[in-house]
Formats: structure tokens, sequence, C-alpha cells
């Protein structure tokens, strides 16, 4: 079974395209997230200046290593919201080692200690319910212990709160921060079923993700 629990998009603090908008009646109504709270610690959430530099960040640290078989991080011009740019991930032959996690990660600062956080994306994953990849969010702190994890599959993902993009839905994640002022979030690509996939692998194990936030609740 997947775990599959996505947290509604309209909990305070949950992912969008400004650090400054409040959601409106029409989203409330439709359940597609149009906005967001204030106070987003993640930097370059909408992976603009990720896409402007064809893949590479000061801020974000790409988990891949895509010679050796472990998957493949890069930038698309797709985008959940109108700012161009989110992260693809995916495995790229049939060699791959699909037990890899491929993904990227950020270690975010300003965190308050024993205080409550959501960290919320929007995740596109275009192989319908019988896809065979997952999406895993979370967070670590400095020492590398688990804050928080979750596995998405899109099959739970229906009742999401859409982007702009209506393919992109938005999956969240809450945490304490304990004793921490920092952590280290994540999305990860995770291979359900390496058996459903054949052919064109880049096409069927590719998802995208975009448009962070990490708010206190």
């Amino acid at each position: 079974m997947y775990l599959g629990l996505v947290v509604a998009g309209l909990l305070a603090g949950c992912a969008a395209p400004s650090d400054n908008a409040t959601t409106t009646p029409e989203a409330k109504e439709t359940g597609k997230v149009m906005a967001v709270a204030t106070g987003n610690l993640i930097a370059d959430p909408n992976i603009v200046e990720f896409r402007a530099n064809s893949g590479t960040s000061d801020v974000w640290n790409k988990l891949a290593d895509k010679n050796n078989g472990l998957g493949d991080v890069g930038s698309s011009k797709v985008s959940a919201f109108e700012d161009e740019g989110s992260v693809r991930i995916r495995f790229v032959a049939s060699s791959d080692d699909f037990s890899a996690m491929p993904g990227l990660s950020q270690q975010v600062n300003g965190l308050q200690a024993n205080t409550d956080y959501t960290l919320s994306l929007y995740v596109e994953d275009k192989k319908g319910a019988a896809s065979p990849t997952s999406v895993v969010v979370g967070a670590t702190d400095a020492t590398g212990k688990e804050l928080v994890e979750q596995t998405f599959h899109v099959a739970s993902m229906t009742n999401a709160p859409q982007a702009d993009r209506k393919s992109f839905r938005q999956v969240a994640v809450e945490f304490n921060s304990g004793s921490n002022t920092t952590a280290t979030i994540f999305a990860k690509l995770k291979i359900d079923d390496a058996s459903a996939i054949s052919g064109d692998i880049g096409k069927e194990t590719e998802i995208r993700v975009d448009a962070f936030s990490l708010t206190k609740k």
C-alpha cells in the first residue's frame, strides 16, 4: 500500500507562488491553492534561479549521480505557477540502480526551536494511478536524524490542491523542530515497482517538483 496522506492545501503555510499573498474564497471553493502565508523559509522556492542557471544552485543540493546510474536531477521550463522553472527527477537507463532515490535538498536556517512547521511542495507525475514511482518528502536535523518523512503516490493526490498547471498537485508534511534551529528539507524520487519500467526509462520514471514552502503552523 502506498503511504499517501495528503495534507489539505489550506493549512497555514502551504506552498504557493508568492510569499505575500493570501488564499482567496475562490481557492477555498475549488480546492486550488492560489496563494500562501508569509514567512516562507525556503530559498528559491519556485526554482526560478535553479532554472535560470541550467540546474545549478547555491541553495539547492542535487542528490543524484547520473554517470553512475543513481538518477538524474535537472531543470525543466515547466512550472507549477507562472514563474518558469521546476526540478525534473528521473532515471535515464535500464541499467540504472532503481533502488537509489535521486532528488534534491536544501539546508534551511532560521527555524525556531520547539515549533511546529509545515513543509509543502507541488508534484507533477503524469503517469497516472498505475505509476511505478512515488515522491518522498521530509526533513532531517543537523545530525541527519529524521524529523519527518512521508511517501506520496499520484493515486493519493486526486483531491489534492492544484497549481496553475493542473497536473501539479500539492503535498505537505508537518514536524516539530525540537531543539533545532536548522533543518535539511528534501524531495526524492522512489521507484515502487521496477518491473513496470521498460522502454523510455526517462519518461516512465520522471516526476517534477516545484513551489516549495516551509512555514510555521
